[in-house]
């Protein structure tokens, strides 16, 4: 495949036509679950065609069976991104996905089921509960802010909070590590310990760094360095 000048208009349409159409043979004519969930992603992330983008991963995912294609379709209909907003559907793509073995899916399957007309807080732990056992650390965190306030009937526990709010830190969640630091200072679900809150309270800036590092890195890329 020849190299493209993404500095060429024409050069950068030709690509996407022939991008658009790749996916759009893999999908509907050799008919693969990924040909269609690629097409979704191009719909969705390079036209910000929702609609489009639906369709695609409705098919991925519905005829297919593709998991991260029923993901996403989750998250579509939880937003309300090219579909009416409908919570219902949403937690039915996320359990599909989690139940396919993807973790994200399970960790939707758990934002959906904590408000709304679905909400069901027991499911929605057990659905975080399996994401944060299979290291999914946003999940991990989720849990432990449940586990902090306490939500419904799932009861107030600082020792689970700082369990799973400790996992998702080891996970290298920034936020995680902030409040790690945090109830190690105050002595919440553990004992106290100065040194290991200063150490996670270092972590913890350590990670943001990285992050704002890592976005200018991005931001320098898209402007070629200029």
């Amino acid at each position: 495949m020849n190299k493209v000048n993404f500095n060429s208009e024409e050069e950068v349409k030709e690509y996407l036509h022939n991008l658009e159409t790749e996916y759009n043979y893999q999908c509907h004519r050799e008919k693969t679950g990924e040909g269609c969930y690629r097409l979704g992603e191009f719909y969705a992330s390079i036209k910000g065609d929702f609609e489009k983008a639906t369709a695609a991963y409705n098919l991925s995912c519905t005829k297919y069976n593709h998991v991260v294609a029923c993901n996403k379709l989750g998250a579509l209909h939880l937003y309300g991104r090219g579909v009416t907003k409908d919570r219902k559907k949403a937690v039915e793509y996320f359990t599909k996905s989690c139940d396919g073995g993807y973790m994200t899916g399970c960790y939707g399957a758990g934002v959906a089921l904590s408000g709304g007309e679905t909400r069901d807080v027991p499911k929605a732990v057990e659905c975080l509960k399996k994401a944060c056992n299979s290291d999914h650390q946003e999940s991990c965190y989720q849990l432990g802010s449940i586990y902090l306030q306490g939500l419904d009937t799932v009861q107030k526990d600082m020792r689970k909070a700082f369990q799973f709010t400790l996992k998702s830190c080891k996970l290298d969640h920034v936020y995680g590590c902030a409040n790690v630091s945090r109830m190690y200072k105050l002595g919440d679900g553990t004992a106290k310990n100065e040194k290991l809150s200063q150490e996670y309270k270092e972590k913890a800036k350590d990670l943001q760094r990285q992050a704002k590092e890592k976005s200018a890195q991005m931001k320098f890329g898209e402007t070629g360095g200029k």
